[in-house]
């Protein structure tokens, strides 16, 4: 006695209609596969940047208050020059005996 019931060897299974819409032709199947790729490539990208900036908050480079350093640049700028100065300053006296 043949079983009537409908399988995907009798017929019809639950991935045809995906099989049709995507695989039927190589060059449909690889222009969704690498679509697919790029998609998962940016949610996953995305995904693991926010846990890395969640994990990080702080303590990145981006994340620095470079106001704060502002002054000691400065000083530290005038510094250098003032004995850049006082260098050619004294150089200028030997140069003089």
């Amino acid at each position: 006695m043949a079983s009537t019931k409908r399988s995907s060897v009798n017929g019809k299974g639950a991935l045809d209609g995906a099989y049709k819409l995507f695989m039927k032709s190589t060059p449909v199947y690889v222009t969704t596969v690498l679509i697919a790729a790029l998609v998962v490539e940016g949610v996953y990208g995305s995904a693991t940047n926010y846990i890395w900036e969640a994990n990080n908050r702080g303590r990145l480079y981006h994340h620095i208050d470079w106001s704060k350093f502002a002054e000691e640049e400065e000083e530290e700028e005038e510094e250098e020059e003032e004995e850049e100065e006082e260098e050619d300053a004294h150089e200028d006296d030997e140069d003089d005996e």
